[in-house]
């Protein structure tokens, strides 16, 4: 019998979803309500992201679908009201400036965190906690080189590098200092289980770049990575190119390996590694152009592969398919996803 129909948290228990107005945010918030779970989102700005309510109570009824303010996450209490009577936490906000300024990213990410797992371990209701941490967490891309990432690899050479940083930050020192920040909150995650002993099991999730497509073109428009193939379909290479060459995620791969994490009863004090394939610039211009021959993108522009070995993919692959999915979705359905809206 699959996890879904024998989860270790009952359907129609509410679960909170931090950030649920994100990419990855929304559609975790999507997963979940699609598998008859109601879902308690949190955002900065209720007004504004009014679209994702309107959303979800005209695909799965109202009153499974609520919003509520959280306007600054590494307040003092910031959770402890949005955590009431939930069974799960998915907690996905983070600092996503990409400020090279170490002492602007890392601290709001650490406290951010901190402050989720306070509330949830003060919350006798919550029986998981998933963080979404980051491909970064383990490592950082390494174009052209033979590395293997296993279970328990960490990004230690952002964070030192970080640490020798000085000011003024030049801005090549974005990505790691994002890496260290994910890094450097989920050894923190891990830290706070082992020392404070909460009544909840702690997963996280690795995702790397993650593309794919939205729940709302018009709402919520083309968040993160996602604006990224959009620039490209349109003839803009650069926020492509601007990426190291890596592994890729589709964003509904990576919200129900977050789904999982919550309620597939196997996993247990894990760190799951949603990493599909690895796919450069040039393999992801070449799957546009398979699927729109009769459009012009850019020539190739990016050589560099990435030759790492994930050894717990495999495993993530498996558990998409406890889900009721055929593993990873492969890149040329990601990036039909990812643009079917920009092209009709």
């Amino acid at each position: 019998m699959s996890p879904i129909d024998q989860p270790i948290i009952p359907k129609g228990s509410t679960m909170l979803v931090t950030a649920a107005n994100g990419f990855l945010g929304s559609n975790i918030a999507d997963q979940f309500l699609k598998l008859g779970y109601k879902v308690r989102g949190t955002t900065r700005d209720v007004e504004k992201n009014a679209w994702a309510s309107k959303l979800f109570d005209a695909k799965y009824g109202p009153g499974n679908f609520e919003l509520v303010l959280v306007p600054e996450m590494k307040a003092k209490g910031a959770y402890d009201e949005a955590v009431k009577g939930v069974s799960a936490v998915c907690h996905t906000a983070t600092n996503f400036t990409f400020s090279p300024d170490p002492n602007e990213v890392i601290p709001d990410s650490i406290k951010g965190t901190l402050n989720a797992m306070e509330a949830a371990a003060k919350e006798p209701t919550v029986k998981r906690f998933v963080l979404c941490s980051s491909s970064y967490s383990a490592i950082f891309p390494k174009p052209n080189i033979k590395v293997k990432v296993y279970a328990d690899t960490w990004n230690e050479e952002s964070i030192a590098t970080v640490k020798d940083a000085k000011a003024p930050y030049p801005p090549e020192l974005a990505f790691p200092v994002y890496a260290a920040s994910k890094a450097l909150a989920e050894k923190e995650a891990w830290k706070f289980v082992a020392e404070k002993k909460p009544g909840f099991v702690l997963n996280t999730v690795l995702p790397t770049a993650i593309f794919g497509g939205s729940l709302d073109p018009v709402g919520q428009g083309y968040a993160s990575s996602s604006s990224r193939i959009v620039a490209l379909f349109n003839g803009d290479k650069d926020p492509v190119a601007q990426l190291p060459a890596q592994y890729f995620v589709d964003v509904q791969d990576a919200a129900l390996l977050h789904v999982a994490a919550a309620i597939h009863p196997e996993i247990q004090s894990e760190r799951v590694f949603a990493f599909a394939e690895a796919a450069n610039g040039n393999a992801i211009v070449g799957a546009l152009r398979k699927l729109y021959p009769g459009r012009t993108f850019p020539p190739d522009f990016q050589s560099d592969e990435d030759w790492s070995e994930i050894l717990p993919n495999k495993r993530a692959a498996a558990l998409l398919r406890d889900m009721g999915q055929d593993g990873f979705t492969s890149l040329e359905e990601c990036m039909r996803r990812n643009t079917k809206d920009v092209a009709a």
